[in-house]
């Protein structure tokens, strides 16, 4: 069952199912409220609710730690040491760069950070 109530200037969504943790969220408004309680409880009813509580309070500084620690060195490279000491070239930053976007990639596929 989801129970919305108004705490100050926000709304409070909170849900409580059998088999699953309480869920709760707040909300600048009653209707963001309503349909993410109606999203949630759709995904519990279908068994697709997985609790993203965790995943949802990671940090960009955690998340490249973790990347740095965990995937990273999977990707080594055998010429990034010449790269490094010839300089950067307009493809090492295109690299670099790619590095980031598959960090994102990870956290969204693995994680379930930022899934709606």
């Amino acid at each position: 069952m989801a129970y919305i109530s108004q705490q100050g200037i926000y709304w409070r969504a909170e849900i409580r199912r059998r088999g699953y943790k309480p869920v709760y969220r707040t909300f600048d408004t009653k209707q963001q409220a309503q349909q993410w309680a109606r999203w949630v409880k759709s995904e519990m009813d279908s068994g697709l609710y997985f609790d993203r509580s965790k995943s949802e309070r990671i940090t960009l500084t955690e998340a490249l730690g973790r990347y740095q620690r965990e995937i990273a060195p999977e990707k080594h490279h055998p010429y990034q040491d010449e790269r490094r000491s010839a300089g950067r070239a307009e493809n090492t930053v295109r690299l670099e760069l790619q590095t980031i976007s598959h960090l994102f990639e990870i956290a969204r596929k693995e994680c379930g950070v930022w899934k709606a």
